[in-house]
């Protein structure tokens, strides 16, 4: 294979990979004191949440959107910052738990919002949690649908 040759098909496969890698976005989610701010963030596929300020806090998954994966350790608390990567579509409801008595929860929604994300996370919600995690389904009503 010559220069030219070489040169082309780089240039071919850095063009096929461009729509795949270079517009996945990073959100930034800081903790405060007692609030996660913002506490609805909005993501497309393939993005990343970010959270900061994290050594007094946790940001654990209790509302997960059906065969997808949550993110944080129950009991643990990262330091510093962590993100994460939702792999499905859908509404994500998250909470620290060191301070989840004064409301300190958080939705991550990924994809297109719609009435039936919400529908389906109010559900698994209001059908599992508990105690002071039931703060979640008052921020789960706040997403808005398209």
């Amino acid at each position: 294979m010559n220069n030219t040759n070489i040169f082309t098909l780089l240039l071919a496969v850095l063009a096929y990979m461009l729509p795949y890698s270079s517009f996945a976005a990073e959100v930034a989610v800081n903790a405060e004191a007692r609030v996660f701010n913002p506490a609805i963030v909005y993501l497309q596929p393939g993005d990343t949440v970010k959270w900061s300020n994290m050594t007094s806090h946790n940001a654990v998954t209790y509302v997960v959107p059906d065969g997808a994966t949550g993110w944080g350790e129950h009991g643990q608390l990262p330091g510093g910052s962590f993100s994460a990567t939702p792999d499905k579509e859908g509404v994500y409801g998250y909470a620290c738990e060191p301070h989840v008595g004064f409301g300190m929860v958080g939705v991550v929604v990924v994809g297109t919002p719609t009435q039936e994300m919400v529908d389906a996370a109010k559900t698994k919600a209001d059908a599992e949690l508990q105690g002071p995690f039931r703060r979640l389904l008052g921020t789960i009503n706040k997403v808005e649908v398209k």
